[in-house]
């Protein structure tokens, strides 16, 4: 009889166990929790010879990403709302006037477009209003 108690005590346990798991895995069933930040996408270009430019660290609201090979990016966990969109300048490449400011909406990604960089070495911007 000691044995059969033994038993029904492992398997509830088991139970118990396997079923917190279920419940845990499923975020406790209580449905989805809406997304309280968005993202902003974009890419970067160099303004002379239209190509993508990787490498640059874009921020937007406090948060960054750095662009990919072809120069493209996506900012994600800003907070929504009006947010700047900065390409930190280095040494080889700094941002053409300012890119547009973006109104971020939660679990939305906002397209910013094109951000014009060039390389500050190859002689004086362009006149404003010419990419």
């Amino acid at each position: 009889m000691h044995n059969n108690k033994q038993w029904t005590i492992v398997v509830v346990i088991a139970v118990v166990a396997i079923v917190g798991w279920l419940i845990a895995g499923c975020g406790g069933g209580g449905g989805t929790t809406p997304a309280s930040t968005g993202s902003v996408s974009g890419s970067t270009v160099d303004i002379v010879s239209q190509f993508g430019i990787g490498g640059l660290t874009v921020t937007v609201g406090g948060q960054q990403d750095v662009t990919d090979g072809n120069g493209n990016f996506v900012v994600t966990g800003v907070l929504p709302g009006v947010r700047d969109v900065v390409v930190t300048p280095t040494t080889l490449w700094e941002q053409v006037g300012d890119a547009p400011d973006v109104v971020v909406v939660a679990g939305q990604t906002t397209p910013v477009g094109v951000i014009l960089v060039r390389d500050p070495n190859s002689g004086p911007p362009p006149p404003p209003g010419l990419p």
